[in-house]
């Protein structure tokens, strides 16, 4: 068994079952199931799975991230723990099952391992490399062929496009993105510049346009947990002066 920082964690407590329901044109949807629980939490795009994963690692203290988390918005609470949490009984997903296994938290990020119900192991680097090989598994079957590991602009803007689901999205530079989210007739705006691309994924600066505050992040993960926290902050539409 593992240590963790303040009881015994059982090695069986470390393993993450995803079960996908849904892949392809709308975003994943699944459920999460932690150990050998026998009820999982479901989820509803990347980052909600990542979210989910996140607050078990606290729960667990295992394992302990190396740096601390940055935020665009300076409140303690995400607006996605306000949310009811959906809860379902175990079973094998639809479209795919995977096993993950998070051993270390470093860069900002994930490591660790991955696995499919045909015993297929992925060894990934960080959360875009384990995001990378989910969409590869995904699409590809029994047949998956290990993904592209190299972090690219071509990479990040693949998959944050992806993850973020976000139907309004453009390029006004050739480094930097732009991501609209709306709601009624107030909008959330993220121009997003990734500048370096080490240990497998990307670091860079995130501005907030309504908000006027921009924050380097050091990770994909980094990166999807700022805009994720804050769109889904009910008080970050309530504050806005003005519609832009």
């Amino acid at each position: 068994m593992a240590i963790s920082y303040k009881s015994k964690l059982y090695d069986k407590e470390r393993i993450f079952t995803v079960a996908v329901d849904r892949h392809g044109e709308q975003p994943l949807e699944g459920v999460l199931h932690q150990g050998d629980q026998p009820m999982g939490t479901c989820f509803t795009g990347y980052y909600e799975l990542a979210w989910q994963m996140e607050q078990y690692f606290a729960k667990l203290q295992y394992p302990r991230t190396v740096m601390d988390r940055r935020e665009l918005r300076s409140v303690r609470e995400d607006g996605a723990q306000r949310e009811v949490t959906r809860e379902a009984k175990r079973r094998e997903g639809r479209a795919g099952t995977f096993t993950i296994r998070v051993t270390q938290r470093q860069n900002a990020s994930w490591q660790g391992t991955v696995r499919n119900t045909a015993g297929r192991a992925f060894h990934f680097s960080s959360f875009l490399d384990l995001v990378g090989w989910l969409e590869t598994d995904l699409r590809a079957g029994s047949e998956t062929e290990a993904p592209e590991t190299e972090a690219s602009p071509q990479r990040v803007e693949e998959y944050l496009r992806i993850v973020m689901n976000c139907p309004e999205m453009m390029k006004v530079l050739p480094d930097t993105l732009v991501y609209r989210f709306r709601k009624e007739k107030r909008s959330q705006t993220f121009m997003i510049r990734p500048m370096f691309y080490e240990h497998n994924t990307c670091q860079g600066s995130i501005y907030w346009k309504e908000h006027r505050k921009q924050v380097s992040f050091r990770s994909f993960l980094e990166l999807i947990s700022m805009i994720g926290a804050a769109v889904r902050d009910q008080s970050s539409w309530e504050e806005q002066a003005e519609v832009i």
